[in-house]
């Protein structure tokens, strides 16, 4: 018996590994880890789930589910095609295929790159790798979007909300033998005006068409020469960035004075979900329960006014970028701001405190609009998921 142990020992981590690299990721935010695609419908995405060697069966609506991963390969669910048939035939292509695995290859965001790599040190900050053709190079982590490792891992270093649309404009997948693959793009130029420091500025005019938009009259942006933000625009939307927040802060206040009327903290609510992109979350911790939690934001908005406390206190401060605004390869612009968060729930005799770190992701997104027979491109300003810091974890 003692021969096998080894062995043994060398299956279970070999399929603990194997199981790690199933990942979905749906459009309200969740990473579901053990995660496989078994079959397509006509309109939903049926899929297992591992959790402690049992296998348990669900299904999301195809809109629902965003991208997987499985074996160093992804599908974008968005990309299957509307024919069941095919949609199902491309899902046993992706179940049965292995790609890139003799290196890594890094996914910078502007302009959009893939970059075939071999990782020679990685840290918070920087990639250090060689190139195909065995040169030094290196990579601040800020630039790029995702990590794909030659083991079949993946990290992403953006949302997958941001970065699925994104992965869908590789024209083919990944393999052992691939070099740079543009996106589906077209008239990528370098952009004129230099990038001021320490703000990181866009460099290149992306002429992708915004795949929807929050606003209601607003329609693809079409190719224009005002595809990039002037220095005074993009100062000012940086600003008005913070505000937005600052504006958030102020909503949760009122929703969590239970002084305030029904009426208000409704209005309040109404109000702060107005502020966020569709699908976007609140990673919530807690002091007596482990791990962290994600709501949609009205979810979390309403659960905030209900909570059972005799007064309940809501202050952030230190609001600032974590990430700066920067073009993406869609052509809006992403960043991320971060603050503290202090929450106070006062009961009878007791007094509940939490101070954690929230990152807020930040989304500018152009739209085209007819204005007296003119093309006029504008620019919407919405804020994303809001997460924990991991430093504050």
């Amino acid at each position: 018996m003692k021969q096998y142990l080894p062995l043994l020992l060398l299956f279970l981590s070999l399929t603990s590994k194997l199981l790690a690299q199933d990942v979905i990721y749906t459009a309200n935010g969740n990473r579901l880890p053990n995660a496989r695609i078994t079959d397509i419908t006509d309109d939903r995405v049926v899929f297992s789930v591992l959790k402690d060697n049992v296998p348990s069966t669900y299904s999301l609506q195809r809109q629902n589910v965003l991208v997987a991963f499985r074996k160093g390969n992804f599908l974008v669910v968005s990309k299957l095609s509307p024919e069941l048939d095919q949609a199902k035939q491309e899902l046993q292509t992706f179940l049965t295929t292995t790609v890139w695995q003799d290196k890594d290859f890094l996914l910078r965001a502007v302009p959009f790159e893939v970059i075939p790599a071999k990782i020679s040190l990685e840290n918070d900050d920087i990639v250090n790798y060689l190139t195909n053709d065995g040169k030094s190079a290196s990579i601040s982590k800020g630039e790029l979007i995702a990590i794909f490792y030659k083991d079949g891992r993946h990290s992403l270093i953006r949302e997958a909300t941001e970065i699925a649309p994104i992965l869908a404009t590789v024209q083919k997948p990944l393999s052992a033998n691939s070099t740079a693959v543009p996106p589906q793009t077209t008239n990528v130029t370098p952009a004129s005006a230099p990038e001021p420091a320490p703000i990181k500025k866009p460099d290149l005019e992306a002429t992708v068409p915004s795949a929807n938009s929050d606003s209601p009259s607003a329609t693809p942006a079409r190719p224009t020469s005002k595809l990039v933000l002037s220095e005074e625009e993009y100062q000012q939307y940086r600003k008005k960035a913070l505000d937005r927040v600052e504006e958030f802060a102020s909503y949760l206040k009122i929703i969590a004075n239970k002084s305030n009327s029904d009426y208000e903290r409704n209005q309040a609510i109404e109000q702060a979900v107005s502020l966020f992109m569709p699908a976007s979350t609140m990673e919530v911790t807690s002091n007596s329960q482990p791990g962290a939690r994600r709501y949609p934001i009205r979810t979390y908005l309403t659960n905030l006014k209900r909570l059972n406390y005799k007064s309940v206190n809501i202050e952030w401060t230190e609001i600032q970028y974590l990430k700066e605004l920067s073009q993406a390869a869609d052509g809006n612009y992403y960043g991320v701001i971060t603050g503290q968060q202090t929450f106070i729930g006062y009961g009878r005799n007791t007094q509940y405190t939490d101070i954690t770190q929230k990152n807020v992701r930040v989304k500018l997104e152009r739209y085209h609009m007819v204005k007296n027979g003119q093309d006029d491109v504008r620019w919407n300003l919405l804020l994303g998921s809001i997460g924990v810091s991991a430093q504050a974890q």
